[in-house]
Protein backbone atom coordinates (compact mmCIF):
# COMPACT_ATOMS: atom_id res chain seq x y z
CA UNK A 1 0.00 0.00 0.00
CA UNK A 2 1.19 3.51 -0.78
CA UNK A 3 1.26 6.39 1.68
CA UNK A 4 1.58 10.11 1.09
CA UNK A 5 4.46 11.95 2.71
CA UNK A 6 5.26 15.63 2.35
CA UNK A 7 8.76 17.00 2.45
CA UNK A 8 7.86 18.19 5.94
CA UNK A 9 7.41 14.55 6.93
CA UNK A 10 10.83 13.76 5.50
CA UNK A 11 12.26 16.68 7.45
CA UNK A 12 10.80 15.18 10.61
CA UNK A 13 12.86 12.06 9.98
CA UNK A 14 16.11 13.96 9.33
CA UNK A 15 17.60 17.42 9.36
CA UNK A 16 15.86 19.72 6.85
CA UNK A 17 17.15 20.47 3.40
CA UNK A 18 15.38 23.33 1.60
CA UNK A 19 11.73 24.18 1.72
CA UNK A 20 8.98 21.58 1.62
CA UNK A 21 7.50 22.65 -1.70
CA UNK A 22 5.64 19.61 -2.94
CA UNK A 23 3.96 16.42 -1.95
CA UNK A 24 5.37 13.06 -2.85
CA UNK A 25 3.74 9.64 -3.00
CA UNK A 26 6.06 6.82 -1.98
CA UNK A 27 5.89 3.17 -1.07
CA UNK A 28 6.08 2.97 2.76
CA UNK A 29 9.65 1.66 2.84
CA UNK A 30 10.89 3.45 -0.27
CA UNK A 31 10.69 7.18 0.33
CA UNK A 32 14.51 7.06 0.18
CA UNK A 33 16.96 4.63 -1.45
CA UNK A 34 17.16 1.93 1.23
CA UNK A 35 18.96 -0.77 -0.74
CA UNK A 36 21.76 -2.85 0.79
CA UNK A 37 25.13 -2.09 -0.78
CA UNK A 38 28.75 -3.24 -0.85
CA UNK A 39 31.81 -0.98 -1.10
CA UNK A 40 35.24 -2.28 -2.11
CA UNK A 41 37.80 0.41 -1.29
CA UNK A 42 41.49 1.24 -1.19
CA UNK A 43 43.20 3.08 1.66
CA UNK A 44 46.31 5.16 2.33
CA UNK A 45 47.53 4.90 5.93
CA UNK A 46 49.53 7.57 7.79
CA UNK A 47 50.57 5.77 11.01
CA UNK A 48 51.34 7.16 14.42
CA UNK A 49 55.04 8.05 14.71
CA UNK A 50 55.51 5.62 17.56
CA UNK A 51 54.69 2.72 15.27
CA UNK A 52 58.16 3.24 13.74
CA UNK A 53 56.71 2.60 10.28
CA UNK A 54 56.37 4.42 6.98
CA UNK A 55 53.08 5.41 5.37
CA UNK A 56 51.46 2.44 3.71
CA UNK A 57 48.61 1.13 1.62
CA UNK A 58 45.65 -1.02 2.38
CA UNK A 59 42.17 -1.87 1.27
CA UNK A 60 39.04 -3.61 2.26
CA UNK A 61 35.39 -4.21 1.90
CA UNK A 62 32.26 -2.92 3.60
CA UNK A 63 28.59 -3.85 3.51
CA UNK A 64 25.92 -1.39 4.58
CA UNK A 65 22.34 -0.23 4.46
CA UNK A 66 20.58 3.16 4.76
CA UNK A 67 18.11 3.08 7.65
CA UNK A 68 16.70 6.60 7.17
CA UNK A 69 17.31 9.59 4.88
CA UNK A 70 20.11 10.68 7.26
CA UNK A 71 21.72 7.46 8.55
CA UNK A 72 23.64 4.49 7.15
CA UNK A 73 25.13 1.59 9.08
CA UNK A 74 28.15 -0.37 7.79
CA UNK A 75 30.31 -3.35 8.67
CA UNK A 76 33.85 -2.57 7.47
CA UNK A 77 36.92 -4.78 7.22
CA UNK A 78 40.40 -3.57 6.22
CA UNK A 79 43.91 -4.97 5.69
CA UNK A 80 47.05 -2.80 5.59
CA UNK A 81 50.82 -3.20 5.31
CA UNK A 82 53.33 -0.72 6.76
CA UNK A 83 57.08 -0.94 6.20
CA UNK A 84 59.36 -0.40 9.17
CA UNK A 85 61.69 2.61 9.01
CA UNK A 86 63.94 2.90 12.09
CA UNK A 87 65.79 0.89 14.71
CA UNK A 88 64.27 0.45 18.15
CA UNK A 89 65.42 -0.51 21.60
CA UNK A 90 64.26 -3.99 20.75
CA UNK A 91 66.15 -4.47 17.50
CA UNK A 92 66.22 -3.25 13.96
CA UNK A 93 62.81 -2.56 12.37
CA UNK A 94 63.26 -1.43 8.78
CA UNK A 95 61.72 -1.98 5.35
CA UNK A 96 62.34 -5.72 5.61
CA UNK A 97 60.01 -5.75 8.61
CA UNK A 98 56.33 -4.99 8.38
CA UNK A 99 53.09 -4.34 10.15
CA UNK A 100 50.37 -6.54 8.66
CA UNK A 101 47.22 -5.27 10.36
CA UNK A 102 43.67 -6.58 10.08
CA UNK A 103 40.79 -4.49 11.44
CA UNK A 104 37.02 -4.57 11.58
CA UNK A 105 34.52 -1.93 12.70
CA UNK A 106 30.82 -1.24 12.95
CA UNK A 107 30.33 2.27 11.57
CA UNK A 108 27.49 4.78 11.41
CA UNK A 109 27.33 7.48 8.73
CA UNK A 110 25.33 10.64 9.29
CA UNK A 111 24.25 12.85 6.38
CA UNK A 112 23.61 16.29 7.98
CA UNK A 113 21.54 17.51 5.04
CA UNK A 114 19.93 14.10 4.54
CA UNK A 115 18.96 12.85 1.10
CA UNK A 116 15.25 13.73 1.03
CA UNK A 117 14.00 11.02 -1.24
CA UNK A 118 15.07 8.96 -4.19
CA UNK A 119 14.96 11.81 -6.73
CA UNK A 120 17.56 13.86 -4.86
CA UNK A 121 19.67 10.76 -4.09
CA UNK A 122 19.85 9.97 -7.81
CA UNK A 123 20.45 13.53 -9.02
CA UNK A 124 24.29 13.37 -9.21
CA UNK A 125 24.46 15.60 -6.13
CA UNK A 126 27.46 15.16 -3.82
CA UNK A 127 26.32 14.21 -0.30
CA UNK A 128 28.71 14.94 2.61
CA UNK A 129 28.60 12.81 5.75
CA UNK A 130 30.21 12.31 9.15
CA UNK A 131 31.30 8.83 10.18
CA UNK A 132 32.19 7.12 13.44
CA UNK A 133 32.63 3.54 14.55
CA UNK A 134 34.14 1.04 16.96
CA UNK A 135 35.83 -2.31 16.48
CA UNK A 136 39.07 -4.20 16.86
CA UNK A 137 42.48 -4.35 15.16
CA UNK A 138 45.10 -7.09 15.10
CA UNK A 139 48.50 -5.33 15.24
CA UNK A 140 50.69 -8.01 13.71
CA UNK A 141 54.44 -7.42 13.40
CA UNK A 142 56.67 -9.50 11.13
CA UNK A 143 60.33 -8.86 11.99
CA UNK A 144 63.63 -10.09 10.75
CA UNK A 145 65.04 -13.30 12.14
CA UNK A 146 61.50 -14.72 12.50
CA UNK A 147 60.72 -12.74 15.64
CA UNK A 148 57.02 -11.94 15.22
CA UNK A 149 54.27 -10.83 17.55
CA UNK A 150 50.58 -10.00 17.32
CA UNK A 151 48.32 -8.03 19.62
CA UNK A 152 44.56 -7.45 19.24
CA UNK A 153 43.30 -4.09 20.50
CA UNK A 154 40.13 -2.06 20.75
CA UNK A 155 39.89 0.70 18.14
CA UNK A 156 37.59 3.54 17.23
CA UNK A 157 37.47 5.86 14.22
CA UNK A 158 35.83 9.14 13.27
CA UNK A 159 35.97 11.29 10.17
CA UNK A 160 34.27 12.99 7.25
CA UNK A 161 33.43 11.85 3.73
CA UNK A 162 31.36 12.37 0.61
CA UNK A 163 29.16 10.17 -1.57
CA UNK A 164 28.65 10.97 -5.24
CA UNK A 165 25.75 8.91 -6.75
CA UNK A 166 26.83 9.14 -10.38
CA UNK A 167 24.41 6.36 -11.38
CA UNK A 168 21.57 4.27 -9.96
CA UNK A 169 24.00 1.33 -9.86
CA UNK A 170 27.14 3.02 -8.52
CA UNK A 171 28.35 5.72 -6.12
CA UNK A 172 31.84 7.08 -5.57
CA UNK A 173 32.76 7.23 -1.86
CA UNK A 174 35.75 9.02 -0.30
CA UNK A 175 36.55 9.74 3.34
CA UNK A 176 39.30 10.67 5.82
CA UNK A 177 39.32 9.08 9.28
CA UNK A 178 41.20 9.43 12.54
CA UNK A 179 41.83 6.03 14.12
CA UNK A 180 42.42 5.52 17.82
CA UNK A 181 43.97 2.18 18.86
CA UNK A 182 43.96 1.37 22.58
CA UNK A 183 46.52 -0.81 24.34
CA UNK A 184 48.57 -1.18 21.18
CA UNK A 185 51.85 -1.97 22.89
CA UNK A 186 54.09 -4.58 21.28
CA UNK A 187 57.78 -5.17 20.81
CA UNK A 188 58.13 -2.10 18.59
CA UNK A 189 56.16 0.60 20.39
CA UNK A 190 58.13 0.91 23.61
CA UNK A 191 55.05 -0.03 25.62
CA UNK A 192 53.05 2.82 24.11
CA UNK A 193 49.47 2.39 25.37
CA UNK A 194 47.64 3.94 22.39
CA UNK A 195 48.14 4.87 18.73
CA UNK A 196 46.63 7.61 16.62
CA UNK A 197 46.62 6.84 12.89
CA UNK A 198 45.06 8.58 9.88
CA UNK A 199 43.26 6.70 7.10
CA UNK A 200 42.26 8.04 3.66
CA UNK A 201 39.95 5.84 1.58
CA UNK A 202 38.31 5.83 -1.87
CA UNK A 203 35.77 3.21 -2.93
CA UNK A 204 32.94 2.26 -5.28
CA UNK A 205 29.58 1.71 -3.56
CA UNK A 206 27.36 -0.76 -5.43
CA UNK A 207 23.71 -1.14 -4.29
CA UNK A 208 21.81 -4.41 -4.72
CA UNK A 209 18.69 -4.60 -6.87
CA UNK A 210 16.76 -2.00 -8.86
CA UNK A 211 16.24 1.46 -7.37
CA UNK A 212 12.91 2.18 -5.67
CA UNK A 213 10.26 3.71 -7.90
CA UNK A 214 8.39 6.74 -6.62
CA UNK A 215 6.11 9.37 -8.12
CA UNK A 216 6.09 13.06 -7.32
CA UNK A 217 2.72 14.79 -7.38
CA UNK A 218 2.08 18.48 -7.88
CA UNK A 219 1.11 20.48 -4.79
CA UNK A 220 -2.64 20.77 -4.31
CA UNK A 221 -4.24 23.99 -5.46
CA UNK A 222 -5.45 26.43 -2.81
CA UNK A 223 -8.92 26.34 -4.32
CA UNK A 224 -10.26 23.59 -6.54
CA UNK A 225 -10.59 24.68 -10.13
CA UNK A 226 -14.15 24.76 -11.45
CA UNK A 227 -15.13 21.75 -13.43
CA UNK A 228 -15.19 22.46 -17.16
CA UNK A 229 -18.52 21.98 -18.89
CA UNK A 230 -18.93 18.54 -20.41
CA UNK A 231 -17.97 18.37 -24.07
CA UNK A 232 -20.83 18.34 -26.53
CA UNK A 233 -21.83 14.87 -27.67
CA UNK A 234 -20.32 13.79 -30.97
CA UNK A 235 -22.63 14.23 -33.94
CA UNK A 236 -24.73 11.24 -34.85
CA UNK A 237 -23.80 9.74 -38.22
CA UNK A 238 -25.46 7.21 -40.51
CA UNK A 239 -23.91 5.69 -43.62
CA UNK A 240 -25.88 4.28 -46.55
CA UNK A 241 -24.77 2.69 -49.81
CA UNK A 242 -26.95 2.61 -52.94
CA UNK A 243 -26.01 0.01 -55.50
CA UNK A 244 -25.79 1.68 -58.88
CA UNK A 245 -27.05 -1.47 -60.62
CA UNK A 246 -30.81 -1.10 -60.56
CA UNK A 247 -30.56 2.49 -59.35
CA UNK A 248 -29.15 3.68 -62.69
CA UNK A 249 -29.03 2.15 -66.13
CA UNK A 250 -25.54 0.97 -67.13
CA UNK A 251 -23.32 3.97 -67.94
CA UNK A 252 -26.26 6.36 -67.23
CA UNK A 253 -26.94 8.87 -64.44
CA UNK A 254 -30.76 9.10 -64.48
CA UNK A 255 -32.49 7.50 -61.51
CA UNK A 256 -34.66 4.49 -62.26
CA UNK A 257 -37.93 3.85 -60.38
CA UNK A 258 -36.02 1.26 -58.37
CA UNK A 259 -33.40 3.91 -57.53
CA UNK A 260 -36.05 6.37 -56.33
CA UNK A 261 -37.58 3.65 -54.14
CA UNK A 262 -34.20 2.92 -52.60
CA UNK A 263 -33.71 6.61 -51.76
CA UNK A 264 -37.24 6.78 -50.29
CA UNK A 265 -36.34 3.86 -48.04
CA UNK A 266 -33.16 5.65 -46.96
CA UNK A 267 -35.12 8.80 -46.06
CA UNK A 268 -37.63 6.73 -44.11
CA UNK A 269 -34.84 5.11 -42.12
CA UNK A 270 -33.34 8.52 -41.30
CA UNK A 271 -36.71 9.85 -40.13
CA UNK A 272 -37.31 6.82 -37.91
CA UNK A 273 -33.89 7.29 -36.28
CA UNK A 274 -34.88 10.81 -35.18
CA UNK A 275 -31.61 12.38 -36.29
CA UNK A 276 -31.90 16.15 -36.85
CA UNK A 277 -29.92 16.44 -40.06
CA UNK A 278 -27.05 18.95 -40.23
CA UNK A 279 -25.12 17.66 -43.27
CA UNK A 280 -25.39 15.06 -46.03
CA UNK A 281 -22.41 13.99 -48.14
CA UNK A 282 -23.04 12.09 -51.39
CA UNK A 283 -20.11 10.38 -53.20
CA UNK A 284 -20.45 8.60 -56.55
CA UNK A 285 -18.19 5.69 -57.64
CA UNK A 286 -17.83 3.74 -60.88
CA UNK A 287 -16.10 0.62 -62.17
CA UNK A 288 -12.86 0.90 -64.21
CA UNK A 289 -14.47 0.16 -67.57
CA UNK A 290 -13.93 3.18 -69.80
CA UNK A 291 -11.70 6.23 -69.43
CA UNK A 292 -11.12 8.03 -66.15
CA UNK A 293 -12.54 11.25 -67.62
CA UNK A 294 -15.79 9.53 -68.60
CA UNK A 295 -16.11 7.78 -65.25
CA UNK A 296 -15.37 10.98 -63.34
CA UNK A 297 -18.24 12.75 -65.07
CA UNK A 298 -20.50 9.72 -64.57
CA UNK A 299 -19.76 9.35 -60.84
CA UNK A 300 -20.42 13.07 -60.19
CA UNK A 301 -23.61 13.04 -62.30
CA UNK A 302 -25.00 10.09 -60.34
CA UNK A 303 -24.23 11.85 -57.02
CA UNK A 304 -26.02 14.96 -58.30
CA UNK A 305 -29.05 12.90 -59.36
CA UNK A 306 -29.37 11.57 -55.83
CA UNK A 307 -29.02 15.11 -54.45
CA UNK A 308 -31.73 16.46 -56.75
CA UNK A 309 -34.14 13.73 -55.69
CA UNK A 310 -33.46 14.41 -51.98
CA UNK A 311 -34.12 18.11 -52.46
CA UNK A 312 -37.35 17.24 -54.27
CA UNK A 313 -38.36 15.25 -51.16
CA UNK A 314 -37.87 18.27 -48.91
CA UNK A 315 -34.22 17.93 -47.79
CA UNK A 316 -32.56 21.41 -47.65
CA UNK A 317 -30.16 21.82 -50.57
CA UNK A 318 -27.69 23.87 -48.47
CA UNK A 319 -26.78 20.88 -46.27
CA UNK A 320 -25.94 18.57 -49.20
CA UNK A 321 -22.51 18.21 -50.83
CA UNK A 322 -21.70 15.96 -53.79
CA UNK A 323 -18.47 14.46 -55.11
CA UNK A 324 -17.45 12.06 -57.88
CA UNK A 325 -14.46 9.77 -57.37
CA UNK A 326 -14.53 7.77 -60.62
CA UNK A 327 -12.88 4.38 -60.02
CA UNK A 328 -10.26 5.61 -57.50
CA UNK A 329 -11.71 3.52 -54.63
CA UNK A 330 -12.41 0.10 -56.12
CA UNK A 331 -13.84 -2.65 -53.97
CA UNK A 332 -13.10 -5.29 -56.62
CA UNK A 333 -10.19 -5.02 -59.08
CA UNK A 334 -9.76 -6.69 -62.45
CA UNK A 335 -7.09 -8.91 -60.88
CA UNK A 336 -9.66 -10.06 -58.33
CA UNK A 337 -12.09 -10.94 -61.10
CA UNK A 338 -9.42 -12.82 -63.06
CA UNK A 339 -8.45 -14.78 -59.95
CA UNK A 340 -12.10 -15.81 -59.56
CA UNK A 341 -12.41 -16.76 -63.26
CA UNK A 342 -14.96 -14.00 -63.80
CA UNK A 343 -13.13 -11.96 -66.46
CA UNK A 344 -13.34 -14.27 -69.46
CA UNK A 345 -15.93 -12.10 -71.21
CA UNK A 346 -16.91 -8.45 -71.03
CA UNK A 347 -20.34 -9.43 -69.70
CA UNK A 348 -18.76 -11.50 -66.94
CA UNK A 349 -16.34 -8.68 -66.07
CA UNK A 350 -19.18 -6.13 -65.86
CA UNK A 351 -21.04 -8.42 -63.48
CA UNK A 352 -17.92 -8.95 -61.37
CA UNK A 353 -17.38 -5.17 -61.11
CA UNK A 354 -20.89 -4.64 -59.69
CA UNK A 355 -19.74 -3.75 -56.09
CA UNK A 356 -17.70 -0.83 -57.50
CA UNK A 357 -20.76 0.88 -58.99
CA UNK A 358 -22.33 2.59 -56.02
CA UNK A 359 -23.37 5.88 -54.41
CA UNK A 360 -22.43 6.41 -50.75
CA UNK A 361 -24.55 8.68 -48.55
CA UNK A 362 -23.30 9.90 -45.15
CA UNK A 363 -25.84 11.77 -43.04
CA UNK A 364 -24.74 13.55 -39.82
CA UNK A 365 -26.77 15.45 -37.27
CA UNK A 366 -27.91 15.59 -33.67
CA UNK A 367 -29.24 12.52 -31.96
CA UNK A 368 -32.26 13.39 -29.86
CA UNK A 369 -31.61 13.15 -26.10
Amino acid sequence: MFVRRTFAACCALALPYGACLAQTTFAPDQYFDNRWYITPFGSYVHPDGDRNADNGWGGGFSIGKPISPSWNIELRGQYEELDGNVGTNFGVFNSTNKYKNWSGTLDAQWFPWSRLGINRWQSNTVHPYLVGGIGAIDNKVERAFGINDSHTSFMANAGVGIVWPFSSWGRLVADARYRYVDNANNSLTANRQSMNDWLFSVGLQIPFGPPPQVARAAPPAAMPAPMPPPPPPPPAARNFELKADGTFAFAKSDLTPTGRTRIDNTLAELKSSGIRLRAISIVGHTDPIGSNEFNQRLSLARANSVRDYLVAQGVPANIITTEGRSFSELKVTEADCRAQGKAKTRTALIACFEPNRRVEIRATGEQPG
